[in-house]
């Protein structure tokens, strides 16, 4: 997930799965009937990372929404 061309989470395996965990997070609103990720927030294809990571890598999850 990125913002203004910043990385701002590790990579997930498919789009799908990002939007699951930003929702989670509470970044996802509904638009039209359609997810949409919040403050220009953007799913773009990038490499994966160099070490695996869990969720507890995250700067934000359920336990910890995003501000």
């Amino acid at each position: 997930m990125f913002k203004d061309e910043e990385k701002l989470s590790r990579t997930f395996s498919t789009k799908e799965e990002t939007l699951k965990k930003a929702d989670d997070a509470g970044l996802v609103e509904e638009r039209e009937g359609e997810p949409v990720l919040e403050d220009d927030l953007k799913i773009k294809p990038c490499s994966p990372d160099p070490d695996p990571h869990s969720d507890e890598d995250l700067d934000w999850t359920p336990e910890k929404p995003a501000a």
